[in-house]
């Protein structure tokens, strides 16, 4: 099976990266599931990595928020880093940026969790 998303934890954090180009709802659902099944073990720190992510399309824009949800509704904060331009544009046309923490690199977004 192809691999859409590598985690790592990075000082306690779990560092999510998306590593595609695009997704069909095959994978979306691969996609969720897995980051669903870290929420489900307890984990409430998240960076999703998007600097890999070719193309922002809508179903990644729902997986992402489907995750943060998940994630918040189990106490837990999905920050991202590693947008695009065209990316960033997408966020603020939908403005997402107003509920997303967005930074410029992973270690940044990493660095948040321990400021707040």
């Amino acid at each position: 099976m192809e691999e859409f998303i590598t985690v790592k934890k990075v000082e306690g954090v779990n560092v999510i990266n998306f590593v595609f180009n695009e997704i069909n709802l095959e994978q979306r659902e691969s996609i969720k599931n897995e980051l669903a099944g870290l929420v489900r073990q307890g984990e409430t720190e998240f960076v999703l990595d998007l600097s890999r992510v070719g193309f922002i399309s809508s179903l990644v824009i729902a997986t992402i928020v489907f995750f943060a949800k998940e994630a918040r509704n189990s106490g837990g904060e999905v920050k991202l880093s590693g947008l695009t331009n065209d990316a960033y544009s997408i966020f603020q046309l939908t403005q997402l940026d107003k509920i997303f923490e967005l930074y410029e690199t992973e270690t940044d977004a990493v660095e948040s969790f321990r400021n707040s």
